[in-house]
């Protein structure tokens, strides 16, 4: 009779581990869960790879790109359409000039190429054809300068006497410091006084 209890008890109660037992299935939990890690980590980093080097994320990136431009493009008309016009303005003005210069060019060529003009006519024609050469290299030369400091655009007429200049130029705020710098290189330019350069504002 005791000895069936005492079987009974044995299979009723669970087996009792030792402490090596149970050190060897915690190692083992710890490993799982190491391992289990590093598979996600890996399974992650490969992830990220694909993403980077297949056509997904090139055509992800370029229609971001597209859509981006696209609504560039309306402001960036809106901004050009006023300063488009500005440089048409000048564009003609200096066409405009360019046609006078050469019309009267032409005439002064006949008068020399004429053989029944006398010589002090050609000689006089001669002179003038040097003198708007020279007025179109200084007109170019203060365009240049006055543009250098910083206006946006610069149109330099200087009259038939070569004594005065008008300045056209594109800038919104036009002080005094800007009128100075623009005399000043008018004046150094033509060897004229301040009084004779004129400046006009275009806008």
């Amino acid at each position: 009779m005791s000895k069936n209890k005492i079987s009974k008890e044995e299979k009723n109660n669970k087996p009792v581990l030792t402490d090596n037992e149970l050190e060897k299935k915690k190692s083992k939990k710890t490993k799982l869960a190491i391992s289990c890690f590093v598979l996600l980590l890996a399974v992650g980093v490969m992830g990220n790879w694909y993403w980077e080097n297949s056509d997904l994320s090139n055509k992800v990136s370029t229609i971001s790109s597209a859509k981006e431009k696209i609504l560039g493009e309306a402001t960036y008309v809106d901004a050009t359409t006023e300063p488009t016009t500005e440089n048409q303005y000048f564009s003609s003005a200096r066409v405009d000039r360019q046609s006078a210069r050469d019309e009267s060019l032409e005439k002064l060529q006949k008068v020399i190429d004429t053989a029944g003009e006398s010589e002090d006519a050609k000689k006089e024609a001669s002179e003038k054809i040097s003198q708007i050469s020279d007025m179109i290299n200084i007109e170019n030369k203060i365009e240049t300068l006055v543009t250098a400091k910083g206006v946006n655009n610069c149109i330099a007429v200087i009259n038939e006497n070569s004594n005065k200049v008008d300045i056209i130029v594109d800038v919104e705020d036009l002080s005094d410091t800007v009128i100075l710098q623009i005399k000043e290189i008018a004046t150094s330019q033509l060897g004229c006084s301040y009084e004779d350069v004129t400046i006009i504002q275009s806008n």
